[in-house]
This record gives structure tokens, sequence and C-alpha cells, in this order.
């Protein structure tokens, strides 16, 4: 009788290679990596990939077997892959490249491109085997960054006042190309060379250490430069310490705005307000001499008056009296009044008020109101002053309208006499 022999159990890691070896495995492992893989033959025709590259296209991966780069991709983008893709059939190895792709969403996505070419059993060319990383975002920052940096450097290169960077050592790190419109000097030419160079007064320097390693930064330090012929310069400052990182020590980062025109100004307005206080002065003192004078030309003329008015009362009025106490004719009796009237008139102080009051009336309206004021009819008037009627009507119309009570139901005389 013929022996039978027992079926030999499979050794553990030959089920493990058959496993391996499982299309339908593979295709779960390929499945289980996020990022994007394919492969196609060398014909370009897609073979297969992971779940990960059919959602990055927006497909089945059904969808995608059989078919090449045109079928999935807009012209432009499927020519970039065939040239690519031929590129690397042609040379073996592997390639990796940047590329744009038409995403799901329907944007365009910035993704790397790493293949590698594989072999047939019998050593002839297989096809190729991808995978695509999406460095969208990576893209975009870099944008953003490369949009502030060419943002900086403009700024950087138009300030107008001017950028700098010095270590503590006084070494020029830095210095924006402004300093070429207010100094005469290249920004090249000075990178490297020591501020200490510059300073007018080297205390200076000591004064500014000391005040921004006090504080940590300064505002409006003022400083004077030297340039190479020896001009000089006033700046103010504006600055911070910038700690060190790493290797990098720290330094000094400011701006520094050239002020020389502004101090001139300054100086030219100072001894504009110093002239000018001392014509000030000077004015004051002519203004207390002229009050000085006024008052004394006011006292002068009150005791000139005082002098006429006591004349008049005790060396002319009496007079006057006693000759009209004697026989006089009609005639006589009237210049005698006159006169006497006259002189009245002088120490009158109607007349001096009037006379500033109404200072437009003519000397005869003014004799012509006095007498109104006293009392005179209009023949008196005209008997005394040897004039018609009609023209004291005149003179009393043009009074009226002066003091403004022509076409008033005032009495001219009751007005006159309000005023004295």
């Amino acid at each position: 009788m013929k022996k039978i022999k027992p079926i030999e159990k499979p050794k553990p890691h030959q089920d493990s290679c058959e496993r391996y070896r499982d299309p339908h495995f593979l295709q779960k492992l390929l499945d289980s990596i996020p990022t994007p893989i394919f492969y196609k033959d060398a014909r370009g025709i897609y073979l297969g990939g992971n779940q990960a590259f059919g959602d990055f296209l927006g497909r089945k991966m059904e969808d995608v077997v059989g078919k090449t780069v045109h079928d999935i991709a807009p012209k432009d983008l499927a020519e970039r892959y065939e040239r690519a893709d031929e590129e690397l059939f042609r040379t073996g190895g592997v390639q990796t490249y940047e590329s744009p792709v038409m995403h799901a969403d329907g944007a365009t996505h910035y993704v790397i491109f790493y293949k590698a070419t594989f072999l047939n059993q019998d050593g002839s060319l297989g096809g190729l085997i991808g995978s695509v990383f999406d460095m969208t975002d990576r893209k975009e920052v870099e944008e953003r960054l490369r949009r502030s940096e060419e943002r900086y450097r403009r700024i950087f290169e138009n300030i107008q006042d001017i950028y700098y960077e010095v270590g503590l050592d006084g070494a020029i790190l830095e210095i924006s190309p402004s300093i070429e419109r207010y100094f005469p000097f290249k920004r090249e030419d000075l990178i490297g060379r020591s501020i200490y160079d510059f300073y007018a007064d080297k205390n200076r320097r000591t004064d500014f250490l000391q005040e921004i390693k006090g504080k940590g930064y300064v505002r409006d330090f003022e400083i004077q430069l030297r340039d190479l012929q020896g001009a000089l310069f006033t700046c103010s400052i504006t600055a911070a310490i910038l700690p060190g990182e790493g290797e990098r020590p720290p330094r000094i980062v400011g701006s520094m705005r050239d002020i020389s025109e502004r101090k001139r100004a300054e100086e030219t307005l100072g001894q504009r307000e110093e002239e000018l206080s001392i014509k000030s002065r000077n004015l004051e003192e002519v203004n207390t001499a002229l009050k000085v004078l006024l008052k004394q030309r006011d006292e002068d003329r009150k005791e000139m008056e005082e002098n006429v008015l006591a004349n008049v009362k005790t060396s002319i009025l009496p007079y006057i009296e006693k000759v009209k106490e004697g026989p006089l004719t009609h005639h006589q009796r009237a210049c005698i009044e006159i006169l006497e009237a006259q002189m009245k008139k002088i120490i009158s102080p109607f007349l001096h008020r009037i006379s500033q009051a109404c200072f437009d009336l003519t000397p005869q309206e003014i004799r012509v109101a006095d007498f109104v004021k006293n009392g005179n009819t209009t023949k008196e008037i005209a008997d005394i002053l040897g004039i018609s009627i009609k023209t004291v009507d005149y003179h009393r119309d043009n009074i009226r309208r002066k003091l403004g009570i022509k076409n008033h139901h005032t009495n001219l005389r009751s007005f006159l006499l309000k005023l004295s």
C-alpha cells in the first residue's frame, strides 16, 4: 500500500510574499499612501494609480486607466507633460520638475513631479511611475514673500530719509541709496567703513551710544557729520538696538535725516527775532518819549488856554463893559456888541465842543450856529454878520443837515443848547 505524504503548510514568509504579489493588496497599499501616485506604460498610457491621484484629478481611477494626458488635461499642459515623459524615456533615470496642474477644484495648482522609469522582466523599457507633491500653498507663500520683498526693496531704494544699520563697533553694515541724494557719498563706498570716520565730534558718538544703550532707542538725536571734503551736515537720528540672532551680533538700525537747512533756517529766524526784539525795545523807548512829549504839549495847551481865558476875562471884557456904559451911536454899539460876542465865543466851551463833534462845519456855519444858540433871530444874525437873510437861512439849512436833524421836527436852538 502506497503511503500518502502529508500536505505541508506554507511557511509564514512564503504566505507573506504571495500576499504582496496579490494585485488587490498592492492596490490597497497604494491607496493608503496620501501622496498622489500614478504609473504609465512606454506609450504614455495610464496603467493605474492610487486613490489620492484620482481625487487630485477629480476622477475615478477606472476613468483614468487607458487614457493619456491629452484625455485628462488641457492641451497646453498635456503637451508639456508629454514632452517631459518623452525626455525621461529617452534619458532614463529620475526626473523632477515643477508644473501647473488642473486640480479637481477647478483651480490651477502648482506641483512637483517626481518620476522614474521601470523596466520589464526582459530588461526593456516598461514605462514610468511618478508622484505628485502639491506645493500651491508654498508657492503662494513664496509669491507673497517675493512681493513683500519687492515692496520693501522699492521702499528701501526710494525712501526719502536714510535707512542704515551699524554695528556696535561703528561698522556700517547697510545703508539706503538715498544717502546719495543728500551727501556726496556712494552707498557701496560706505558699507564696511566706520561711522566714526564721519563724526565731526567723536564725543557725540559716545553720547549717542550711552543714550541708546540706556533706553534701547533714541528719538531725534542730533549729530554733525563731516563729508570727505570737510563740509558739515547736521542730522537727526531715530534708531534702536536690534538684538542679535545666532551668529548675527546686535546692531543699531534706524533712520537719519539731513536737517542742515532747517537748522540754518532756525538760526536765521533766531537772528530775526533778536533784531525784532531790539527794534521793539527801541520803539517802546520812543513811544515812552512821545507820551512824555504829548503830555507836556497837552499841559502847555491847557496852560495857554487858561492864560487866554484869564486875559480875556480880566483885561478885555471889563473894558468893553465900560465902553458900553458911555454914549455910543447905534452903529458903535452894534460893533461893540459884536466884539463882545466874539470874545465870549473865544472862551466858549460850546464852540470847542461843536467844532470837534461837527468838524465839517465851515467857520461861517459855526458863527451862525453860535448866534442861533444865543437866541439871535435870522435878521439879527444877518445884520451882525453883514450877510443877507437868505444866506443865513442857507447856513441854517446846512447846519441842520450836518447835525442829522434835517426833516425832523427838532428845534435847532434847543438841539444846539443840548450840545453845549
